[in-house]
């Protein structure tokens, strides 16, 4: 009798397609459609006003279709292929030693590196004050003058609301009905599932009543995989209307007034991303240039789509071709790090925060700073991979400090823009996790050479397309 194969992550013959689309400079496509849109943008937005504002919401509406449309597509298979990679890559690393110490590194690098995104987020809003003179640039909004503004109701002290709360929140990581969390699109949830699942796949003592899971697994892969490389055709296209839709919704009118906010939030994003080049260098043993080098394609696309889960795919695979991080790790650790790796988030709901708090004379004393660190730590862990889902934690920590949320839409109305950063600077992150739990021995400092080219499309066949 045969004997059985050891389960195996099959991520790498099921990409040829999309290396297709490296090899055809898909980052210059993403480049030229960013120009483009912005282009297109400003003739259509309130800066130039070269058409009636109620026309250009419905050019921006069919312009953004294409964008909308790459992004439901990528969504509707991100579930399936993010458990099936985290099953098969705790199936391929074989548990054991080398799950917990990639566990432990993980659980590290988010806490440190989102502990030091809070406190550079503050420090810098602290010292700049953000929401100072708000109120002689927007003369006509008496809504914002102190004495108009209403307090949120009385709460409990932040520290007493955390100490409540943890308890329940601890709890609250396993999902006690996963077919609700599956409905709610609940990733923490999916995501410690599948982790579960995973961890049981190499635990059980029958392992072979576990095979057909890892080839269920497998198959789902290769069917998500088969949509995104579809859904990556059109990337451009997509990036383009999103890009237009934004600029021609927003203009760069309301950058200009809320050019400090502004600027404190990308300011502080460039220090994290610094210190993501200093980790990289000092743990990963990578020459900052050429990591810049290997994961700008993906960085471009995040910063198009404002969402780590509409880029997993390629993230995985810049992971794995460029940054030699092992099949298997690449797809445990990538979902899990585009759930809970969320320090760029982080950074910008505690500048939001302060910029509330500043513009509403609300005082935060350096204790409230300290427990708003402890909040958004926790709250920006498990945020959804998705345009705008910041919103609803940075609304619901504001009101937990009695920060009013009357200025809230001039934090949305640059949210879309700074959503684009934060993303790109929460993907940075999660391909410098990649190279630190890479194994030392696999660790290069040279970005590998090209492949050769496919074999012709005749020699492949449909089961094994490698």
């Amino acid at each position: 009798m045969a004997s059985v194969k050891k389960p195996r992550f099959t991520y790498n013959r099921l990409n040829r397609r999309l290396d297709v689309l490296v090899r055809g400079k898909l980052w210059l496509q993403v480049i030229l459609a960013l120009l483009a849109g912005i282009g297109v943008g400003l003739a259509l937005g309130p800066d130039l006003d070269l058409i009636p504002r109620d026309q250009a919401a419905v050019f921006g509406d069919w312009l953004g279709l294409p964008g909308n449309l790459f992004l439901a597509l990528v969504r509707m298979v991100i579930i399936p292929l993010a458990a099936s990679s985290i099953i098969l890559g705790i199936a391929g690393t074989g548990g054991g030693e080398a799950l917990r110490t990639v566990g432990r590194k993980l659980l590290t690098f988010v806490l440190l590196t989102t502990v030091s995104a809070t406190m550079i987020g503050i420090s810098l809003a602290r010292f700049i004050r953000p929401g100072r003179g708000l109120e002689q640039t927007y003369p006509s909004a008496p809504s914002l003058k102190p004495e108009n503004l209403q307090l949120a109701e009385p709460q409990p002290s932040p520290l007493e609301g955390i100490t409540r709360e943890l308890p329940d929140m601890i709890t609250g990581l396993i999902p006690q009905n996963i077919a609700a969390s599956l409905l709610e699109q609940d990733m923490l949830a999916i995501v410690m599932f599948s982790l579960f699942v995973g961890v049981a796949t190499v635990t059980a003592d029958k392992k072979e009543l576990t095979r057909p899971l890892v080839a269920l697994a497998e198959a789902m892969l290769e069917v998500s995989m088969t949509v995104i490389r579809t859904a990556m055709r059109f990337a451009p296209l997509a990036v383009f209307g999103l890009i237009a839709e934004t600029t021609a919704t927003n203009g760069l009118s309301t950058l200009r007034d809320l050019a400090t906010y502004c600027g404190i939030v990308l300011s502080g994003l460039a220090c994290l991303l610094a210190l993501y080049l200093v980790i990289v260098t000092v743990f990963g043993r990578m020459n900052p240039v050429r990591f810049i080098q290997a994961v700008v394609p993906v960085q471009l696309l995040a910063f198009s789509t404002s969402s780590s889960a509409a880029v997993m795919p390629l993230t995985m695979k810049t992971a794995i071709d460029k940054l030699k991080t092992p099949a298997s790790l690449a797809g445990a650790v990538v979902p899990l790090a585009s759930t809970v790796n969320m320090a760029g988030t982080a950074l910008y709901q505690s500048v939001a925060i302060m910029f509330l708090a500043d513009i509403s004379g609300t005082p935060l004393s350096p204790g409230d700073l300290a427990l708003v660190m402890v909040t958004l730590t926790g709250a920006s862990i498990g945020a959804p991979a998705a345009p705008g889902a910041s919103i609803a934690i940075l609304a619901t920590t504001a009101t937990s400090f009695g920060v009013p949320l009357t200025g809230l839409p001039l934090v949305m109305g640059v949210d879309r823009i700074l959503d684009m950063a934060r993303t790109l600077v929460n993907v940075t992150g999660d391909l410098v996790l990649c190279r630190i739990v890479t194994p030392k021995g696999q660790r290069t400092n040279e970005t590998p050479e090209p492949e050769e080219a496919p074999v012709p499309a005749q020699n492949v066949s449909a089961d094994n397309p490698a």
